[in-house]
Protein backbone atom coordinates (compact mmCIF):
# COMPACT_ATOMS: atom_id res chain seq x y z
CA UNK A 1 0.00 0.00 0.00
CA UNK A 2 2.67 2.71 1.21
CA UNK A 3 4.72 1.72 -2.45
CA UNK A 4 1.51 2.44 -4.28
CA UNK A 5 1.09 5.53 -2.58
CA UNK A 6 4.60 6.33 -3.38
CA UNK A 7 4.06 5.43 -6.67
CA UNK A 8 1.10 7.52 -7.55
CA UNK A 9 2.73 10.59 -5.87
CA UNK A 10 5.36 9.84 -8.60
CA UNK A 11 3.31 9.74 -11.74
CA UNK A 12 1.86 13.34 -10.26
CA UNK A 13 4.66 14.80 -9.88
CA UNK A 14 5.75 14.18 -13.41
CA UNK A 15 2.66 15.03 -15.41
CA UNK A 16 3.04 18.15 -17.12
CA UNK A 17 0.98 20.27 -15.61
CA UNK A 18 1.83 23.95 -13.50
CA UNK A 19 3.24 23.21 -10.04
CA UNK A 20 0.19 24.39 -8.17
CA UNK A 21 -1.52 21.58 -9.18
CA UNK A 22 1.16 19.27 -7.16
CA UNK A 23 -0.36 20.78 -4.11
CA UNK A 24 -3.88 20.24 -4.61
CA UNK A 25 -3.78 17.94 -1.24
CA UNK A 26 -2.79 20.95 1.03
CA UNK A 27 -4.87 23.36 2.58
CA UNK A 28 -5.08 26.03 -0.13
CA UNK A 29 -7.80 28.21 1.04
CA UNK A 30 -6.98 29.81 4.73
CA UNK A 31 -8.49 32.86 4.87
CA UNK A 32 -11.84 31.40 2.90
CA UNK A 33 -14.80 30.94 5.19
CA UNK A 34 -18.52 31.03 4.64
CA UNK A 35 -19.26 34.83 4.54
CA UNK A 36 -15.99 35.79 3.94
CA UNK A 37 -12.32 36.61 2.13
CA UNK A 38 -9.50 38.02 4.50
CA UNK A 39 -7.03 39.57 2.07
CA UNK A 40 -3.87 41.26 3.59
CA UNK A 41 -1.92 44.23 2.81
CA UNK A 42 1.30 46.08 3.75
CA UNK A 43 2.57 49.31 3.33
CA UNK A 44 4.36 52.61 4.37
CA UNK A 45 1.09 53.83 6.54
CA UNK A 46 3.80 56.16 8.10
CA UNK A 47 7.10 57.77 7.71
CA UNK A 48 8.33 59.32 4.31
CA UNK A 49 6.23 57.61 1.67
CA UNK A 50 3.00 57.75 4.17
CA UNK A 51 1.04 59.33 1.33
CA UNK A 52 1.63 56.44 -0.57
CA UNK A 53 0.25 53.58 1.28
CA UNK A 54 -2.80 55.81 2.76
CA UNK A 55 -3.82 56.75 -0.83
CA UNK A 56 -3.32 53.06 -2.18
CA UNK A 57 -5.30 51.74 0.59
CA UNK A 58 -7.94 54.01 0.53
CA UNK A 59 -8.71 54.14 -3.42
CA UNK A 60 -8.70 49.69 -2.44
CA UNK A 61 -10.94 50.47 0.28
CA UNK A 62 -13.41 52.51 -1.61
CA UNK A 63 -14.05 49.90 -4.57
CA UNK A 64 -14.30 47.09 -2.00
CA UNK A 65 -16.49 48.63 0.21
CA UNK A 66 -18.60 49.23 -2.97
CA UNK A 67 -18.36 45.44 -3.79
CA UNK A 68 -19.17 44.81 0.26
CA UNK A 69 -22.12 46.77 0.14
CA UNK A 70 -23.45 45.21 -3.03
CA UNK A 71 -23.15 41.64 -1.69
CA UNK A 72 -19.07 41.02 -1.83
CA UNK A 73 -17.91 38.61 -4.01
CA UNK A 74 -20.26 34.99 -4.82
CA UNK A 75 -22.05 35.77 -1.42
CA UNK A 76 -18.45 36.90 0.61
CA UNK A 77 -17.22 39.81 2.20
CA UNK A 78 -13.96 41.19 1.63
CA UNK A 79 -12.14 41.54 4.47
CA UNK A 80 -8.80 44.15 4.31
CA UNK A 81 -6.17 43.53 6.96
CA UNK A 82 -3.59 45.97 6.70
CA UNK A 83 -0.14 46.45 8.75
CA UNK A 84 2.14 49.42 8.51
CA UNK A 85 5.59 48.91 6.96
CA UNK A 86 6.59 52.86 6.91
CA UNK A 87 8.34 51.61 3.65
CA UNK A 88 10.85 49.95 5.74
CA UNK A 89 12.13 45.92 4.07
CA UNK A 90 12.64 44.63 7.29
CA UNK A 91 9.14 45.91 8.71
CA UNK A 92 7.64 44.34 5.24
CA UNK A 93 9.25 41.32 5.72
CA UNK A 94 7.85 41.03 10.02
CA UNK A 95 4.10 42.09 8.44
CA UNK A 96 4.02 39.52 5.56
CA UNK A 97 4.96 36.90 8.15
CA UNK A 98 2.49 38.17 10.97
CA UNK A 99 -0.37 38.11 8.11
CA UNK A 100 0.11 34.71 6.76
CA UNK A 101 0.65 33.15 10.12
CA UNK A 102 -0.97 35.16 12.97
CA UNK A 103 -4.21 36.64 10.58
CA UNK A 104 -4.03 33.82 8.10
CA UNK A 105 -4.69 35.81 5.00
CA UNK A 106 -5.82 34.02 1.80
CA UNK A 107 -3.59 36.47 -0.52
CA UNK A 108 -1.69 39.63 -0.57
CA UNK A 109 -2.21 42.70 -2.14
CA UNK A 110 -1.12 46.62 -2.47
CA UNK A 111 2.83 46.46 -1.71
CA UNK A 112 3.92 49.50 -2.20
CA UNK A 113 7.89 50.70 -3.18
CA UNK A 114 10.64 48.35 -4.75
CA UNK A 115 12.45 47.75 -1.66
CA UNK A 116 9.79 46.30 0.33
CA UNK A 117 8.02 44.29 -2.48
CA UNK A 118 11.64 42.87 -3.33
CA UNK A 119 11.77 41.43 0.11
CA UNK A 120 7.88 40.26 0.06
CA UNK A 121 7.71 38.42 -3.49
CA UNK A 122 10.17 35.99 -1.87
CA UNK A 123 8.16 34.77 1.06
CA UNK A 124 5.27 34.53 -1.43
CA UNK A 125 6.96 32.09 -3.66
CA UNK A 126 8.46 30.19 -0.82
CA UNK A 127 4.74 30.20 0.83
CA UNK A 128 2.91 29.70 -2.56
CA UNK A 129 0.24 32.85 -1.78
CA UNK A 130 -0.80 35.14 -4.47
CA UNK A 131 0.24 38.45 -4.73
CA UNK A 132 -1.45 41.31 -6.39
CA UNK A 133 -0.91 45.10 -7.18
CA UNK A 134 2.43 46.26 -6.53
CA UNK A 135 3.15 50.32 -6.42
CA UNK A 136 6.75 49.38 -8.32
CA UNK A 137 7.36 49.12 -11.71
CA UNK A 138 10.86 47.59 -10.71
CA UNK A 139 12.05 45.13 -13.76
CA UNK A 140 13.97 42.99 -10.86
CA UNK A 141 9.93 42.00 -9.98
CA UNK A 142 8.86 41.43 -13.18
CA UNK A 143 12.08 39.62 -15.30
CA UNK A 144 12.09 36.69 -14.57
CA UNK A 145 8.87 36.42 -13.94
CA UNK A 146 7.13 35.45 -10.25
CA UNK A 147 4.58 32.19 -10.68
CA UNK A 148 2.70 33.91 -7.69
CA UNK A 149 3.59 37.87 -8.30
CA UNK A 150 0.58 39.58 -10.22
CA UNK A 151 1.69 43.36 -11.22
CA UNK A 152 -1.05 45.25 -12.95
CA UNK A 153 0.83 48.47 -13.66
CA UNK A 154 3.49 49.30 -16.56
CA UNK A 155 7.23 49.42 -16.11
CA UNK A 156 9.51 52.10 -15.03
CA UNK A 157 11.54 50.78 -17.93
CA UNK A 158 8.33 52.04 -19.94
CA UNK A 159 8.20 55.37 -17.72
CA UNK A 160 12.12 56.16 -18.61
CA UNK A 161 11.36 55.38 -22.09
CA UNK A 162 7.90 57.67 -22.18
CA UNK A 163 10.04 60.34 -21.03
CA UNK A 164 13.37 60.44 -23.04
CA UNK A 165 11.35 60.11 -25.81
CA UNK A 166 9.66 62.94 -25.27
CA UNK A 167 12.64 64.81 -23.84
CA UNK A 168 15.04 63.34 -26.57
CA UNK A 169 12.94 62.97 -29.94
CA UNK A 170 10.64 65.50 -28.92
CA UNK A 171 11.80 68.56 -27.62
CA UNK A 172 15.39 67.34 -28.67
CA UNK A 173 17.19 67.61 -25.57
CA UNK A 174 20.09 66.03 -25.02
CA UNK A 175 22.22 66.64 -21.59
CA UNK A 176 19.81 64.41 -19.19
CA UNK A 177 21.37 64.29 -15.52
CA UNK A 178 20.20 61.62 -12.97
CA UNK A 179 19.32 61.75 -9.01
CA UNK A 180 18.51 58.56 -8.20
CA UNK A 181 18.00 57.47 -4.36
CA UNK A 182 20.54 54.81 -3.17
CA UNK A 183 18.24 51.59 -2.94
CA UNK A 184 16.72 49.09 -5.49
CA UNK A 185 14.51 51.53 -6.50
CA UNK A 186 16.36 53.99 -7.20
CA UNK A 187 18.48 51.45 -9.15
CA UNK A 188 15.92 50.16 -11.19
CA UNK A 189 14.78 53.33 -12.91
CA UNK A 190 18.55 54.58 -13.58
CA UNK A 191 18.71 51.29 -15.47
CA UNK A 192 15.68 52.18 -17.29
CA UNK A 193 16.81 55.53 -18.19
CA UNK A 194 20.78 54.50 -19.28
CA UNK A 195 18.86 52.12 -21.61
CA UNK A 196 16.54 54.93 -23.05
CA UNK A 197 19.43 56.78 -23.32
CA UNK A 198 21.89 53.89 -25.03
CA UNK A 199 18.73 53.52 -27.33
CA UNK A 200 19.83 56.91 -28.68
CA UNK A 201 23.13 56.64 -28.24
CA UNK A 202 23.65 58.85 -25.33
CA UNK A 203 24.26 58.26 -21.73
CA UNK A 204 23.68 60.63 -18.53
CA UNK A 205 25.31 63.87 -18.27
CA UNK A 206 25.68 63.19 -14.58
CA UNK A 207 24.61 60.82 -11.95
CA UNK A 208 24.23 61.37 -8.32
CA UNK A 209 22.97 59.50 -5.49
CA UNK A 210 21.03 59.73 -1.90
CA UNK A 211 20.04 57.90 1.27
CA UNK A 212 16.65 56.59 0.98
CA UNK A 213 14.53 59.80 3.34
CA UNK A 214 17.58 61.94 3.48
CA UNK A 215 17.08 65.56 2.15
CA UNK A 216 20.70 66.55 2.61
CA UNK A 217 21.17 66.86 -1.27
CA UNK A 218 23.34 70.18 -1.76
CA UNK A 219 26.63 67.72 -2.70
CA UNK A 220 24.54 66.19 -5.40
CA UNK A 221 22.96 69.42 -6.50
CA UNK A 222 25.81 70.62 -7.39
CA UNK A 223 27.72 67.93 -8.82
CA UNK A 224 24.34 67.40 -11.15
CA UNK A 225 24.29 71.41 -11.75
CA UNK A 226 27.49 71.69 -12.64
CA UNK A 227 27.10 69.63 -16.04
CA UNK A 228 24.84 71.86 -17.44
CA UNK A 229 21.64 69.92 -17.61
CA UNK A 230 18.61 70.37 -19.73
CA UNK A 231 16.82 67.42 -17.68
CA UNK A 232 17.03 66.95 -14.30
CA UNK A 233 15.60 62.85 -14.23
CA UNK A 234 14.97 62.61 -10.26
CA UNK A 235 14.03 59.14 -8.35
CA UNK A 236 12.66 59.25 -5.04
CA UNK A 237 10.39 59.90 -2.78
CA UNK A 238 8.10 63.31 -2.62
CA UNK A 239 10.07 65.61 -0.20
CA UNK A 240 13.19 64.91 -1.00
CA UNK A 241 13.01 65.28 -4.51
CA UNK A 242 10.65 68.63 -4.06
CA UNK A 243 13.56 69.96 -2.16
CA UNK A 244 16.10 69.12 -5.09
CA UNK A 245 13.61 71.31 -7.14
CA UNK A 246 13.85 74.01 -5.18
CA UNK A 247 17.61 73.99 -4.73
CA UNK A 248 18.73 73.73 -7.62
CA UNK A 249 16.51 76.38 -9.03
CA UNK A 250 16.53 76.76 -12.75
CA UNK A 251 14.02 79.83 -13.26
CA UNK A 252 11.80 77.62 -16.04
CA UNK A 253 14.47 76.44 -18.04
CA UNK A 254 15.48 73.43 -16.34
CA UNK A 255 13.61 70.55 -16.75
CA UNK A 256 12.47 68.13 -13.75
CA UNK A 257 10.93 64.60 -14.33
CA UNK A 258 10.26 61.43 -12.32
CA UNK A 259 8.37 58.64 -12.23
CA UNK A 260 4.56 57.83 -11.26
CA UNK A 261 5.89 56.67 -7.38
CA UNK A 262 6.43 60.08 -6.53
CA UNK A 263 2.89 60.23 -5.78
CA UNK A 264 1.91 63.95 -7.60
CA UNK A 265 -0.45 65.32 -5.25
CA UNK A 266 2.09 64.91 -2.47
CA UNK A 267 4.57 66.02 -4.62
CA UNK A 268 2.82 69.29 -5.31
CA UNK A 269 2.03 69.80 -2.30
CA UNK A 270 5.49 69.75 -1.40
CA UNK A 271 6.79 71.57 -4.11
CA UNK A 272 4.23 74.78 -3.37
CA UNK A 273 3.23 74.68 0.11
CA UNK A 274 6.46 73.37 1.93
CA UNK A 275 9.08 74.64 -0.64
CA UNK A 276 7.61 77.51 -2.14
CA UNK A 277 9.33 76.59 -5.77
CA UNK A 278 9.21 79.66 -7.80
CA UNK A 279 6.07 79.47 -10.03
CA UNK A 280 7.96 79.99 -12.95
CA UNK A 281 9.33 75.93 -12.58
CA UNK A 282 5.76 74.40 -12.56
CA UNK A 283 5.71 73.54 -16.08
CA UNK A 284 8.48 72.29 -16.77
CA UNK A 285 8.26 70.09 -14.02
CA UNK A 286 6.49 66.35 -15.57
CA UNK A 287 5.91 63.15 -14.05
CA UNK A 288 4.96 60.11 -16.03
CA UNK A 289 1.64 58.04 -15.00
CA UNK A 290 0.81 54.75 -15.39
CA UNK A 291 -3.18 55.63 -14.92
CA UNK A 292 -4.88 58.49 -16.90
CA UNK A 293 -5.47 61.82 -14.41
CA UNK A 294 -8.02 61.36 -11.57
CA UNK A 295 -9.74 64.44 -12.23
CA UNK A 296 -10.71 63.61 -15.79
CA UNK A 297 -13.90 62.59 -17.63
CA UNK A 298 -12.83 60.50 -20.00
CA UNK A 299 -13.31 57.76 -19.12
CA UNK A 300 -16.46 56.00 -17.37
CA UNK A 301 -14.41 54.49 -14.53
CA UNK A 302 -12.91 58.02 -13.22
CA UNK A 303 -16.05 59.14 -12.32
CA UNK A 304 -17.06 56.27 -10.69
CA UNK A 305 -13.52 56.21 -8.87
CA UNK A 306 -14.32 59.85 -7.61
CA UNK A 307 -17.70 59.19 -6.47
CA UNK A 308 -16.97 55.81 -4.41
CA UNK A 309 -13.55 57.67 -3.02
CA UNK A 310 -15.61 60.89 -1.51
CA UNK A 311 -17.65 58.37 -0.13
CA UNK A 312 -15.62 56.46 1.57
CA UNK A 313 -13.09 59.20 2.20
CA UNK A 314 -15.18 62.64 2.09
CA UNK A 315 -12.07 65.30 2.47
CA UNK A 316 -9.97 62.83 0.40
CA UNK A 317 -8.91 64.70 -3.13
CA UNK A 318 -9.08 62.29 -6.50
CA UNK A 319 -5.48 61.14 -7.03
CA UNK A 320 -3.79 58.96 -9.38
CA UNK A 321 -1.99 57.15 -6.31
CA UNK A 322 -5.60 56.36 -5.43
CA UNK A 323 -6.97 55.79 -8.53
CA UNK A 324 -4.36 53.03 -9.24
CA UNK A 325 -5.28 51.54 -6.00
CA UNK A 326 -8.70 51.62 -6.71
CA UNK A 327 -7.69 50.13 -10.46
CA UNK A 328 -5.61 47.11 -8.28
CA UNK A 329 -9.07 46.27 -6.40
CA UNK A 330 -10.87 46.47 -9.25
CA UNK A 331 -8.34 43.31 -10.54
CA UNK A 332 -8.25 41.60 -6.99
CA UNK A 333 -12.13 41.38 -6.66
CA UNK A 334 -12.46 40.63 -10.63
CA UNK A 335 -10.37 37.45 -10.41
CA UNK A 336 -12.32 36.28 -6.61
CA UNK A 337 -15.67 36.31 -8.76
CA UNK A 338 -13.90 34.52 -11.71
CA UNK A 339 -12.24 31.89 -9.72
CA UNK A 340 -15.42 31.00 -8.31
CA UNK A 341 -17.37 29.89 -4.76
CA UNK A 342 -15.34 27.06 -4.32
CA UNK A 343 -12.07 29.22 -3.96
CA UNK A 344 -8.49 28.59 -3.05
CA UNK A 345 -5.32 29.96 -3.64
CA UNK A 346 -4.41 27.73 -6.54
CA UNK A 347 -7.93 28.51 -8.23
CA UNK A 348 -7.53 32.34 -7.72
CA UNK A 349 -4.28 32.20 -9.30
CA UNK A 350 -5.43 30.47 -12.59
CA UNK A 351 -8.32 32.71 -12.30
CA UNK A 352 -5.95 35.41 -12.85
CA UNK A 353 -3.81 34.08 -15.38
CA UNK A 354 -7.11 33.00 -17.47
CA UNK A 355 -8.56 37.02 -16.95
CA UNK A 356 -9.03 38.84 -20.53
CA UNK A 357 -10.08 42.14 -20.94
CA UNK A 358 -11.25 43.04 -18.05
CA UNK A 359 -12.82 46.19 -17.87
CA UNK A 360 -11.88 48.45 -15.61
CA UNK A 361 -13.11 51.77 -16.60
CA UNK A 362 -9.68 53.67 -17.76
CA UNK A 363 -9.93 52.88 -21.34
CA UNK A 364 -7.65 49.78 -21.17
CA UNK A 365 -8.44 46.55 -19.92
CA UNK A 366 -6.76 44.10 -17.89
CA UNK A 367 -5.35 40.80 -19.57
CA UNK A 368 -2.86 38.08 -17.91
CA UNK A 369 -1.97 34.95 -19.28
CA UNK A 370 0.64 32.18 -18.02
CA UNK A 371 3.69 33.86 -19.19
CA UNK A 372 2.34 37.85 -18.52
CA UNK A 373 1.94 38.41 -15.22
CA UNK A 374 1.97 42.04 -16.02
CA UNK A 375 -1.85 43.03 -16.66
CA UNK A 376 -1.53 47.00 -18.72
CA UNK A 377 0.92 48.41 -21.26
CA UNK A 378 0.56 52.33 -20.84
CA UNK A 379 2.21 55.60 -19.69
CA UNK A 380 1.10 59.13 -19.43
CA UNK A 381 2.89 62.52 -19.46
CA UNK A 382 1.45 65.32 -16.92
CA UNK A 383 2.75 68.71 -15.92
CA UNK A 384 2.46 70.69 -12.64
CA UNK A 385 -0.47 73.38 -14.26
CA UNK A 386 -0.75 76.83 -11.72
CA UNK A 387 -3.70 75.29 -9.54
CA UNK A 388 -1.05 72.96 -8.41
CA UNK A 389 -2.57 69.55 -10.35
CA UNK A 390 -0.28 67.69 -12.36
CA UNK A 391 -2.10 66.94 -15.58
CA UNK A 392 -2.37 64.69 -18.17
CA UNK A 393 -1.24 65.94 -21.56
CA UNK A 394 -0.77 64.58 -25.18
CA UNK A 395 2.68 66.24 -26.64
Amino acid sequence: MQLHRLGVLAVVALLPSCARRVQATENRAPGVFESEIVIGMTAAMSGNASVLGTETYRGARAWIEDVNAKGGVNGRQIKLVVRDDAYDPPRTVANVQSLLVDDGVFALFGFVGTPTSVKAVPLLERARVPGVGFFTGAEVLRNPQREWAFHVRDSYYAEAETATAYFVDRLHLSRIAVLYQEDPFGQAVLSGIQLALQRRSRSPAATASFARGSTALEGARDKLMASKPEVVAMVGTYGPLARFVKIAGGGGHTWFQTVSFVGSEAFADELIRTQHVNPETYDHVLVTQVVPSPVSDEYSGLSEFRSLLAKSFPTDRPNYVALEGFVDARVLTGALERAGRTLDRDSFARALEGMKNLDVGIGRNVSYAPNNHVALAGVYLSRLGTDGIFRTFTP
